[in-house]
């Protein structure tokens, strides 16, 4: 395993490890449904990230494109994390509007929890997608 697939699974250990301290806090934020949900993508995509460390070697990625990929996977997973957390403090429920029903937030902190939530999720995606198209047409 090369230093950038170790790092990805030892970012998502990290990742899972924050997500058990969320859920020790859920009940403190502005909005305890919203901090259930970050807690939730934490504790999921962390051992995600584990799993595609494991696996790495078997998905056929060009080398030229692995770092790539892989900073990818982590930085949108840790961004995700963030925007949901960000909800959670804020109330911002545009973007989530059935974890977010009742609460609101400034259009400024709406537009920052939009842009992290769903700017994070378009990478986590196309990441996703690239990497399944390495092994299947790969």
């Amino acid at each position: 395993m090369d230093s950038v697939t170790a790092a990805m699974g030892k970012s998502g250990f990290i990742l899972f490890t924050i997500g058990l301290l969320i859920g020790a806090a859920v009940q403190t934020f502005r909005n305890p449904r919203m901090g259930l949900s970050a807690h939730l993508t934490a504790v999921q995509t962390g051992p995600a990230l584990i799993a595609f460390a494991l696996f790495w070697r078997y998905f056929s990625v060009p080398p030229s494109w692995a770092w790539v990929l892989q900073l990818s996977l982590v930085g949108s997973a840790f961004l995700l994390t963030a925007g949901l957390m960000a909800s959670a403090m804020t109330g911002a429920s545009q973007i989530l509007p059935i974890a977010g029903k009742g609460f609101s937030a400034s259009e400024a902190q709406e537009r920052v929890v939009k842009a992290m939530v769903l700017g994070s999720s378009v990478w986590m995606l196309v990441a996703c997608l690239t990497i399944c198209a390495c092994f299947l047409f790969g």
